[in-house]
């Protein structure tokens, strides 16, 4: 139950950012269509799920987000994957857990000023640590791990987007400790980031 969840919960965080882990505003994305394709893997998926997030900005506060999900597997499979629902600061897995997000929106706002090597408190405890500079299908993130100090036994590392806009993180991680090792349940990587100038 609780590796399904932890699966439910990652793609739940995924779909987060429609709204609370949209990591840059509509109005940033440059006229014409930016596509973002991003490769989802989970410990109780067999099979990888691909998101295509589209964003297409025509000008005078006019944009078309679209969003597609591909994925193989058996049906309860497929069920589980897309068993997620998003709000604006809150994930619930459809499970009847809830995962609260909001401290990071203070993180998000404040991306350009986060440097590599520190430490930042969060809101309402919990940290963002270890922080690294990657770059993500050519894209340039700062990188840094989740913790929170009511659970010590799962962590969440997160890239923020710095050269180009991005709807959803660049990198979502999350891992469980077990037997003393962390072992990885989740991750939503970009794998492709292109961009056709136009007006949409």
């Amino acid at each position: 139950m609780k590796r399904t969840f932890t699966g439910l919960l990652g793609l739940a965080l995924l779909m987060t950012g429609v709204n609370a882990m949209a990591q840059s505003d509509l109005d940033v994305f440059p006229l014409g269509t930016t596509t973002m394709l991003y490769n989802v893997t989970a410990e109780d998926m067999t099979e990888s799920q691909i998101l295509e997030l589209t964003v297409t900005a025509y000008g005078e506060d006019r944009y078309t987000v679209r969003m597609v999900t591909e994925q193989t597997g058996k049906e309860d499979e497929l069920a589980t994957g897309f068993g997620f629902i998003f709000g604006s600061a809150q994930v619930s897995s459809g499970g009847g857990h809830d995962a609260d997000f909001s401290s990071l929106n203070a993180l998000m706002d404040q991306r350009d000023r986060l440097q590599e090597g520190q430490d930042y408190l969060l809101p309402g405890g919990g940290s963002f640590e270890s922080i690294v500079g990657t770059e993500i299908a050519g894209v340039w993130c700062l990188e840094g791990t989740l913790v929170d100090v009511d659970d010590e036994t799962s962590r969440m590392t997160i890239a923020f987007a710095l050269t180009h806009p991005v709807y959803i993180s660049p990198r979502i991680v999350a891992e469980e400790l077990r037997d003393d090792v962390w072992t990885e349940t989740f991750r939503m990587e970009l794998i492709e980031y292109t961009h056709v100038e136009g007006e949409g």
